[in-house]
């Protein structure tokens, strides 16, 4: 395991550029609540896509970031793409193209849950039409799966089961409830056990924790001696300098630091941009 050092300083610095819910002031095309109806499941698949600032079809494909979303369902994509654009800005990462599939809240982003079809209705219908319609990459070590909380133990999930589509995947606040021998765990990934070698060999994994509590999936990694990165945020407002609402001290702690705005700011989240960037193989 690769651990990463906190900063921490105990001053609170509010930014200017503070992202807001229902923000659209992107430097990049933000599309939200677009539609698409699966041609094999007839579902109807809504999403929000983002291309980057110039984006072109005459460029060479885009790296691809899909972006899973809470058990509670809400769309997070413009707080989200307010760090990466800053990231972007100051060098820690190039141009990428996000696709947020939205209204699969309680799935833990496995069909059948819910009576809906997330893995079908994104990895097998939605992204096939994508790559059709838009200049995105086909290619997995170009292709990044990242989530927060349900969507970060599916990003666990789908980083592991589909490995022909994913290099690189993100847990951003994952609680317990992983894992890889119990098949009544929430969140049963057995393909840590029957694939180790080749995630191994081929997966990039970095977990970030704020105020959910990861460390038996971490222990079974460790056993398995899967590498991944790991990262803690601070546990007291007060302990740490960022550039958003997160610091306000009218909401408890705990709650407040689990949430993707506070799960993708700061130094951490610029860590989190540079560990995308550094994993991604780009056409040169």
């Amino acid at each position: 395991m690769k651990a990463l050092p906190i900063i921490a300083l105990f001053s609170l610095i509010l930014s200017d550029t503070q992202a807001q819910p229902n923000s659209t002031n992107h430097q990049g095309k933000y599309q939200k609540n677009l539609t698409y109806q699966g041609p094999i499941t007839g579902d109807e698949i809504t999403y929000t896509l983002y291309l980057p600032p110039e984006y072109t079809k005459n460029k060479a494909p885009y790296p691809l970031i899909v972006f899973l979303h809470g058990a509670g369902g809400g769309n997070s994509s413009s707080q989200v793409l307010k760090s990466y654009e800053a990231a972007r800005k100051s060098g820690k990462i190039g141009d990428f193209v996000f696709v947020f599939p939205e209204k699969y809240g309680g799935t833990v982003w496995r069909d059948g849950a819910k009576g809906k079809r997330p893995e079908t209705n994104i990895l097998k219908e939605l992204l096939p039409n994508l790559e059709k319609e838009y200049a995105l990459t086909d290619n997995r070590n170009q292709r990044t799966i990242m989530g927060f909380s349900m969507g970060a133990a599916g990003s666990i999930y789908w980083g592991a089961k589909y490995l022909s589509l994913f290099s690189t995947t993100v847990s951003l606040d994952a609680g317990g409830g992983t894992s890889f021998t119990d098949p009544k765990a929430r969140n049963y990934v057995p393909e840590y056990g029957t694939k180790t070698k080749t995630i191994q060999d081929s997966l990039n994994i970095r977990l970030v924790q704020g105020a959910l509590n990861t460390l038996n999936f971490q222990q079974s990694l460790d056993m398995l001696k899967i590498d991944y990165e790991y990262e803690q945020l601070p546990r007291e407002i007060s302990n740490y300098t960022t550039g958003s609402s997160c610091l306000s001290s009218k909401y408890p702690t705990k709650k407040f630091l689990h949430n993707p705005t506070c799960m993708t700011e700061g130094s951490w989240g610029e860590r989190t941009w540079s560990f995308i960037e550094k994993n991604t193989k780009r056409v040169k």
